[in-house]
Formats: C-alpha cells, structure tokens, sequence
C-alpha cells in the first residue's frame, strides 16, 4: 500500500471549523485515511512524508462553470476535434496548476465525455478532474447544444446525453448577455419544460445547472427544482427567497461581470448589459449570504478564475473562511460528490492544496501561484513549487499500455 503523511501544516478543512494547527494528514492509496494534530494521528514507519511545516492545508477548489471545451454542437471534423481536446488538456491542466483540483465542463457533452475517462483512467495526467455536462436547451434559446422543445422532447435529450456518459445537465432558463438578438428578461423554457427536464435528470442521478439571471425564467426554474441556479446576475429578493425556500444553491459567478473581464468583451450590447448588472450582481450575493442562502462556486471562467471569484465573494460581506466553504464543500455538495471531495476528511480522495500563505488572513494569496506550493489529486502529488519539487514524481504512472490488434490487407 502507498501511505503518504502530509506533516506540520495548520489544516483547513472546508467545513468552516477552526483550524488544525501542527496538522498530520495520513493518506493511503490515494483516500485520507487519518487527520489531526500531530500527537493524535500516528504516522506509520513506512509512510513517505511530505514536510509542509508553516504553510497550509486545504480541499482542492472546485469550478462548477467552466467551458472547458465548446458546446456539444461543434462539427464533426477529426481534425477539429483533435486541436479542440488538446486546448482543453491545457486548461485542465493550467487549472490544476491555480490549485483547482475539479473542473465541470458546462457544455462539452459527448465529445468531452472521452478526456474525462481518460484522465479517470489515468491516460492523461495532470490535469484537474473533469466532469462533463450535455446541455439541453430551448429552439433559439441562450446556449448551444442539443435543442429540445416540449416536455418529450426535452425527456429524450436527457436521455441520449446520459447514454453518451454525461453526468450532469445544464440548461437555460433566461436569456444572456451575449447575443445581440436575445434579452436576459427571456424565459428560454416554461416551467412545464423545465420540470420534464429536472425529472428525466434526477431519474440518472444527473445534477442539473440552469443559467437564469432572474425575473420569471428564474422562478421557472427554482419552481422545477433545478439542483443549482447559475449566475442571477439580475436576482431579486423575490428571486433569492425563492432559491433560499427551496433549499437550492446560489451559484453567482460573479466573475462574469468581474470589471476586467467586461472591459475584453467584444460586443458592445453585452458589455452595456453586464456594467447594468455589475452593482445588481453583486448586492445579490451580498444578500444571498446574509439570508443564509446556500452558495456554491462556478465562475464561466478559465483556469484560476475561481480564486478570483472567491476574493469577489469576500468584497460581497463573506468572510474568507465563508468564501472556502463555498468553494469547497458546498461545491461539492451542489455536484453531488461531497462523499469523494470537498473536503479533508476521513474516507475522502486526498484531492489537496498545501498553500504558502494563510488564506484566512487575506484571500487574495490564492490568486498568486507563487502562494500554491502543493496540489494533488487522489493522494499523487501533480504539482509543485520549486520549494517542494522534491514531492513531485516527473514518471508518468499512467495504465498498462494496451496492445491493439489491427487487420491490414498487405
């Protein structure tokens, strides 16, 4: 068995508990099988340990938004497809790098399924893991993929997407700020069709993600019992009473109306509607938090733009501590894999973080890669700062190579 002892680090957990200072994290074939302080948890003769005296120890953050490939709809073109699966093994990589140990591909679909399984199998390495989402929407409707109307349409979308290994839906319920054609006012669906959509999903233990920025799409949804309402850029106290009475989670992704992000837009009509939402966006999540609304995070970013969300959700009245939570376990929690990640506990993967600075004291260090001296995923050390590159194993172990057959006619 490979046992490994993470040694000397003040542990923070994800759950919101006070901090384990002198911490010892024993992990053995990649779970966390122990955690304590030092003289609680006894480190065995044969364990590697890996010194991490001074800093700390965290989950692995988790991006529950990000578009990892292009929707579903891309063409079917070899060549295409080759250059769009490496781009995506380079952000899943670079991810992992920022210290985001889990990825949703929100819109990758069947394409995406493939790498998914391939770094679950070990073929590809360091990358963050991925979980792929098929999308389901509305003729016309916000976002791009399967295009489904009326409940029985909908009920057989979910299940091809399902039968191709997609593991999570996401849908729209308003319209967006990116297509000039489109206002975030729309419904995409009726209620009725949102339901269909949420049921069929449940029935494959598929959690569902709907885009809704607010108004009466976002009702539709919460009304459906979507497992988790993303951005709600324009959410009001109705809204967020709603999401909140249901027991919902709140993904804000404030970072899609994050100030740098706006000034690269292209389009002028989107850049207008996000600068209208900027304030609106923020006061959600700022009374989201105080009516003990449960959030999760996602930012429709890229690689490390979840360390940004987590800063802007700090700006918004959470604490520091709040804002890990939320970018931890209750993330995990939305996608329905709190009992493999999210947090640093017993039984859990050992998908972890040794950072260099005391994220407690100012959220912002996570934004700096200098401060992410460790991250592992599954108790193997992926990536590390010079400091600690003596953890870091540069031999692939990936699976046995596979011998293939082929007839060829000489």
């Amino acid at each position: 068995m490979n046992t490994q002892a993470i040694v000397g680090s003040t542990i923070i957990d994800g759950t919101g508990s006070e901090p384990v200072t002198n911490g010892t994290i024993l992990i053995r074939d990649g779970k966390i099988v122990e955690v304590g302080p030092a003289g609680s948890v006894v480190v065995p003769p044969d364990a590697s340990p890996i010194d991490a005296t001074g800093k700390f120890t965290m989950p692995g953050i988790i991006d529950s938004h990000v578009h990892v490939s292009p929707n579903q709809d891309i063409p079917e073109d070899i060549r295409l497809n080759l250059r769009v699966g490496f781009n995506a093994i380079n952000t899943l990589r670079q991810s992992l790098g920022a210290g985001v140990t889990t990825v949703v591909s929100i819109g990758g679909g069947p394409p995406a399924v493939e790498l998914t399984n391939a770094i679950n199998e070990g073929y590809v390495d360091q990358c963050a893991n991925q979980i792929t989402a098929g999308v389901v929407n509305a003729s016309g409707g916000h976002v791009r993929g399967i295009h489904a109307d009326g409940p029985w349409e909908i009920r057989k979308a979910v299940r091809k997407l399902a039968s191709a290994g997609c593991t999570m839906i996401k849908t729209a319920a308003t319209g967006g700020f990116q297509w000039e054609h489109e206002r975030v006012h729309w419904p995409d669906y009726t209620e009725e069709e949102l339901t269909a959509l949420v049921d069929e999903a449940r029935m494959r233990d598929m959690p569902v993600a709907a885009h809704a920025h607010g108004h009466e799409g976002l009702k539709y949804a919460v009304n459906a019992r979507v497992h988790m309402v993303h951005h709600g850029a324009l959410i009001d106290d109705e809204g967020l009473e709603a999401i909140t009475k249901a027991d919902l989670y709140f993904v804000p992704t404030l970072f899609t109306t994050n100030r740098y992000r706006i000034s690269k837009i292209e389009y002028p009509w989107t850049r207008e509607r996000m600068n209208e939402a900027y304030p609106i966006h923020r006061e959600g999540v700022s009374k989201a938090h105080k009516m003990g609304t449960k959030i999760a995070l996602g930012t429709d970013g890229g690689p490390g733009d979840a360390m940004i969300e987590m800063s802007e959700m700090v700006d918004c009245g959470l604490s520091p501590m709040d804002a890990i939570v939320v970018g931890t376990r209750n993330t995990a929690d939305a996608l329905s894999i709190l009992d493999k990640v999210g947090t640093v506990e017993s039984g859990k993967d050992a998908d972890l973080l040794i950072v260099g600075k005391n994220p407690l004291d100012d959220i912002d260090v996570l934004q700096d890669q200098d401060n992410i001296s460790l991250v592992m995923t599954h108790g193997k050390v992926q990536t590390t700062s010079e400091e600690m590159k003596t953890y870091l194993n540069p031999r692939l172990s990936g699976p046995p190579r596979r011998i293939v057959r082929v007839n060829t006619e000489m």
